[in-house]
């Protein structure tokens, strides 16, 4: 159905069309915001999360198309406008236009956005990556799960684990560094181990990752531990929008990302054999059941 060499197979979070690199996501309420989410921070959002695939590219910001579709919610709309406006001007991106839509009583709100970035000279996919490569991270994980499970047990939790899950920050300038350098490459949106089995399948190869090489926060561990538990937590919450990428054994990412304030660990690598092995400190550690967030549905 989709032939266009630009689409990548649909194997990848953006496509390519000449010299501008194309994504598109959708949020909805009650699945990827909490209804009682300020609409500020679900408009700051909305750009994040798109820019986060723009940062996997390496590309820089163009402009972008918002879908908003309205409901009898005096004010919200408002609000949302100018969460998208504060995050498109801290961000360099520009909004070029888009669509409007009245939805019916009692529909859930439906919000769609899609970025158009400027393509480096190097635009890196999933499928890149071979056998013996690292994989490494860029940022932390699991700080927006844990945000998340504190706003569902308290609506007016505050501190860094909500604002990371209310306000990623796309990681725009550690993409562009790397993008020339990495094998493969691409966002951490549904969980770091559902993703980094995404990223394998599509370079042909099995991976092995360890639960004690995850980059966690000071607030994470503080909240919740650094546990096996708390690491396989961390590594099937998603929303984290770090970059997930793999390098060969002899490149070094401190160098290509000298002077940044990016967090940086190498938590595994690829494999020949095609299997999905998952270590810790005490020895194998069994797959759960759910990698992170499936889109389908239930």
């Amino acid at each position: 159905m989709v032939s266009h060499p630009g689409a990548r197979g649909l194997l990848d979070d953006a496509a390519v069309l000449g010299a501008f690199v194309l994504t598109h996501d959708t949020i909805v309420e009650g699945v990827h915001y909490l209804l009682k989410d300020p609409p500020r921070t679900v408009g700051w959002k909305i750009a994040a999360v798109n820019l986060s695939d723009l940062a996997a590219k390496g590309a820089e910001p163009a402009g972008a198309l918002l879908s908003l579709a309205l409901k009898n919610e005096p004010g919200w709309e408002e609000e949302f406008l100018a969460g998208l406006d504060d995050a498109c001007r801290h961000f360099g991106l520009p909004l070029l236009g888009g669509d409007t839509v009245a939805l019916p009583a009692g529909a859930p709100r439906v919000l769609g956005l899609t970025a158009i970035g400027r393509a480096g000279p190097v635009v890196p996919s999933r499928s890149g990556g071979e056998a013996g490569d690292g994989i490494w991270l860029a940022g932390t994980i699991g700080d927006a799960a844990a945000g998340l499970a504190l706003l569902q047990a308290d609506p007016s939790a505050t501190g860094p684990l909500v604002e990371a899950y209310q306000r990623p920050q796309p990681l725009l300038d550690a993409g562009r560094d790397l993008a020339p350098h990495v094998t493969a490459m691409m966002d951490v949106s549904d969980g770091l181990l559902l993703d980094a089995r995404r990223l394998a399948e599509a370079s042909g190869c099995g991976l092995r990752l360890d639960l004690a090489a995850l980059p966690l926060s000071a607030a994470y561990r503080a909240a919740n531990g650094e546990d096996r538990d708390a690491r396989l937590f961390a590594a099937t919450g998603g929303d984290d929008y770090a970059l997930l990428f793999t390098l060969p054994p002899a490149a070094d990412p401190f160098t290509l990302l000298k002077g940044s304030s990016f967090t940086l660990a190498c938590v595994g690598e690829l494999t020949r054999d095609g299997a999905f092995a998952l270590v810790d400190d005490l020895g194998p550690v069994p797959l759960p059941g759910r990698l992170g967030y499936e889109h389908h549905p239930s």
